[in-house]
């Protein structure tokens, strides 16, 4: 919340066990949001009263023994193990205050489950990002509560474009099967219950902006890099899509199935020539890092998902004479 010269800059940054909330106040009057922290989420009205003519006294109170913390705190989780974000400087938060109203030193790297803590295996100096309201949000939080108890869907971190770059700042939208971003302000995270559950995705992004396909379970943290949490991240998938690998299988089997004549010689040429157009595309849209663009891999797996398929009709087709 923004300081004017009428309006106070409130900090609410823990909920004791009690559901008892202290802040910080910085400035002189403080109206209907101090109103809610002392009457609490569902005080209406009457919070705004109240807050009116005993905010300042209230506040003062209430912070005086955290008000160094409070100061300094990223946010708070309240008993639901809902988080609620202050807006702070960068550089100046140190901590935040977990759902018991116990101070911890540095920024959430985890999530509540019911009354659990859940770490996360991710970089803890990539856990969290800044909204456009200077407002600290955890990767593993759905959304959070702001100074004027107003819920406040999260957005994403940051996006990778067509290109395999990352692009950092908050944005809603969501990918689609070939690894295409598509903004949709409509597109929010916010669950069913009181916990974070991390997204299923078509696919995702590696550290070197190449696209993955197949259904995981995980986030992207601050930094876009991908932290699985389940699905086909592994050494065994990873190969399986890897375009020069998979030119090699069909190749190979292309010759086996000729070999065997299972496919015609007329079927094995029209395929091994498709296939060397393939290479020769790779081969050319090959970065020099050895990666591919987005763009460019999904259009070579397409051409050697069609170019399966035929071969798989051509065997189950009977067609095996010489031509």
């Amino acid at each position: 919340m923004a300081t004017t010269p009428t309006q106070a800059q409130t900090v609410v940054c823990k909920q004791d066990s009690g559901g008892r909330l202290a802040a910080t106040v910085v400035g002189a009057g403080i109206g209907a949001i101090l109103g809610r922290v002392i009457t609490g989420r569902h005080g209406g009205t009457t919070g705004a009263i109240v807050g009116g003519v005993v905010g300042g006294v209230g506040a003062n109170q209430l912070a005086k023994s955290d008000q160094d913390n409070c100061s300094r705190a990223y946010g708070y989780y309240d008993d639901q193990g809902r988080w609620h974000a202050n807006r702070i400087g960068r550089g100046e938060a140190v901590g935040y205050y977990d759902r018991s109203g116990a101070w911890v030193q540095g920024a959430p790297n985890g999530y509540y489950d019911g009354d659990r803590w859940v770490a996360l295996s991710g970089d803890a100096e990539a856990s969290g990002y800044y909204d456009r309201d200077g407002r600290w949000v955890p990767v593993a939080a759905s959304g959070y509560y702001a100074a004027d108890d107003q819920w406040v869907p999260v957005s994403a971190p940051g996006y990778y474009d067509r290109s395999g770059r990352w692009i950092a700042g908050p944005v809603n939208g969501r990918y689609d099967s070939t690894g295409r971003w598509t903004t949709d302000s409509n597109t929010t995270y916010r669950p069913a219950g009181n916990g974070w559950v991390a997204a299923s995705q078509p696919g995702y992004y590696d550290a070197n902006g190449r696209w993955h396909a197949g259904q995981v379970t995980g986030y992207y943290d601050a930094r876009g890099r991908w932290v699985s949490m389940g699905g086909a991240t592994n050494a065994a998938y990873d190969d399986r899509r890897d375009v020069r690998a998979r030119v090699d299988r069909i190749g190979t089997r292309i010759d086996r199935n000729r070999e065997r004549g299972l496919i015609s010689s007329r079927e094995a040429t029209s395929a091994r020539r498709e296939l060397a157009q393939i290479r020769s595309s790779a081969d050319r849209l090959r970065r020099s890092d050895g990666t591919y663009s987005a763009r460019d891999e999904a259009y070579l797996q397409q051409r050697l998902d069609r170019l399966s398929t035929t071969v798989r009709a051509d065997r189950e087709d009977g067609d095996s004479r010489p031509s």
